[in-house]
Formats: structure tokens, C-alpha cells, sequence
């Protein structure tokens, strides 16, 4: 695999520059970090041997794999520096949110390019990351990419771009829904008496034991909940009152104004 060179090693480019690095895809040594203001990460990588730059231009010769992490209101001057060091073999990841792959296609004209969402519990290498590419994009560089994007939890591809703005209403932005389910489960025990730090233990660890429960087990989510709600038990009276309350509507018309929101904020800026 080509050495990279990632652009941005801010939140997600330093945990981007932690998973690949930790899960062997590249040596602290063979990256190189592009990043304008020091700051903790690139301190902590520079000592572990990664070369840290401050400009695009410092780099020398044309460039293989590329991975864009800066902010979006960025984009504009980091992809104009890079357009002059990219060609049709040059692989482009960017997780930029909300940078379409018109855009990068318009400034990066030959490349082949990969768009990312990826979700924050990639902090942790247990994230959600869903991509998709350019018409440029070879069969090898997809498996370049899923290598990558996989260092830092569970990736896969989708063909149409509008599903980056789908992932983005369900991956996401869906740690912050299971957050919001946490403060409602640790508001509902301190209600029946529950002191804050025992919400607080009761509300982490179910949601925790839950989730690794679900990924582990080959039943549905449904079958995994239909086998904790006893009939007449006090689940089904908890799950039929939400029924009542059309709960599962509610949250599905959340996730579909998130999605038309993403949409919303991927269209181009009028001047």
C-alpha cells in the first residue's frame, strides 16, 4: 500500500492517523501529517517518528493516497493546493462532511475519489463508516479504502451517493439518539429513586451490555426484544405504551428530517 499522507490532524484526522497506524496499514514513520497549527496529536505522532508539515506545498512529487480531514469551510484551499499534486492514480478519502463528490471531483479532476461518513465512536475503533467513490475509483483502491475506513470499526460501501446522506441520519447521527435514549433512561431511574451515580451506571451499562448483546447474537432486533417482554410482564406494558404514544414514528420522522437536512446542507452555496 502507498504511504499516505493525511490532511487535517484535528479530532477525526488524529484518530484516522491512531487506527491506521495501530492496526498496521502504515508505520508511524511512513505517514505524514499535513496540519498548519501544532497541537497535541501531531506533537504526540511527531514524536513517535511521523513527519508533520505545514503546508500542502511542502510536499515534494505527485501523490498516492491522500486522506482529507479538515473542516469543511477548508475544503476550498486544501483541495486547490492538492489538485496540482493528484493524477489519475492518485486515491482521494475524504470525511469531510458534507463535501460531495461534485465538488471534489471539480477541484480534483482526475483522481479517484471516496467520500466518507464515519460516526465519533471511531475515537474508539467501534465507529460506522459508509462510503462510496467516483466513476474513477479502481476495484484495488476499494479494497485500499475498506482497509483504511475498517481500521477504525465497521465500514462498507453504497453505490449512490444519497446514501452518504442516509448514513448520516441513522450512523451518523445516531450516537447522539442513544445518547438521548441514556439521559431519558438515567432521568427515568432517578425518578424511581435511583441516586445520579447509580442512573448514571444503570443507563451506560444496559445500553452497553445491549449493544454488544446485539452485535454478538444472530437473532433480529426484534426476536432480541420480543425475548425480554413476557406477556402481561412489565415490558410489554412499557413497550405498548410507547406504541401508544406512535414512539417508533416519532423517531423515523426524526431520522428522515435529519436525512433531508444533510441533503439540504450538501447542496452549493448561492453567491
Amino acid at each position: 500500500m502507498a504511504k499516505p499522507v493525511l490532511v487535517g490532524c484535528g479530532n477525526m484526522g488524529s484518530v484516522l492517523a491512531d487506527a491506521i497506524i495501530q492496526k498496521g496499514i502504515c508505520a508511524a514513520e511512513e505517514l505524514t501529517i499535513v496540519e498548519k497549527y501544532q497541537n497535541p496529536y501531531t506533537k504526540r505522532l511527531s514524536e513517535n517518528g511521523t513527519r508533520i508539515l505545514e503546508n500542502v506545498g511542502d510536499l515534494s512529487g505527485m501523490l498516492d493516497l491522500v486522506l482529507i480531514a479538515v473542516k469543511p469551510q477548508d475544503s476550498e484551499s486544501v483541495l486547490a493546493e492538492i489538485a496540482s499534486k493528484t493524477d489519475e492514480k492518485t486515491l482521494v478519502i475524504s470525511i469531510m462532511a458534507g463535501i460531495t463528490l461534485a465538488v471534489l471531483e471539480e477541484k480534483l479532476t482526475w483522481a479517484q475519489i471516496i467520500r466518507c461518513m464515519p460516526n465519533t465512536p471511531c475515537a474508539i475503533q467501534m465507529g460506522m463508516s459508509v462510503y462510496c467513490g467516483n466513476s474513477s475509483v479502481s476495484d484495488q483502491s476499494y479494497v485500499t479504502a475498506q482497509s483504511i475506513l475498517s481500521t477504525m470499526g465497521r465500514a462498507f460501501r453504497v453505490e449512490k451517493e444519497i446514501m452518504i446522506d442516509a448514513a448520516t441520519a441513522i450512523s451518523g447521527s445516531g450516537p447522539a439518539y442513544v445518547f438521548y435514549l441514556a439521559e431519558a433512561l438515567k432521568e427515568g431511574a432517578i425518578k424511581l429513586g435511583f441516586t445520579e451515580k447509580q442512573a448514571d451506571l444503570l443507563a451506560s451499562q444496559t445500553i452497553l451490555g445491549s449493544s454488544i448483546l446485539m452485535d454478538r447474537s444472530e437473532d433480529s432486533p426484534e426476536e432480541l426484544r420480543r425475548k425480554v417482554t413476557s406477556p402481561g410482564g412489565t415490558t410489554l406494558e412499557a413497550t405498548n405504551y410507547f406504541d401508544s404514544k406512535n414512539l417508533k414514528s416519532i423517531l423515523i420522522g426524526g431520522f428522515e428530517a435529519a436525512f433531508n437536512r444533510s441533503i439540504e446542507l450538501g447542496k452549493p452555496k448561492k453567491k
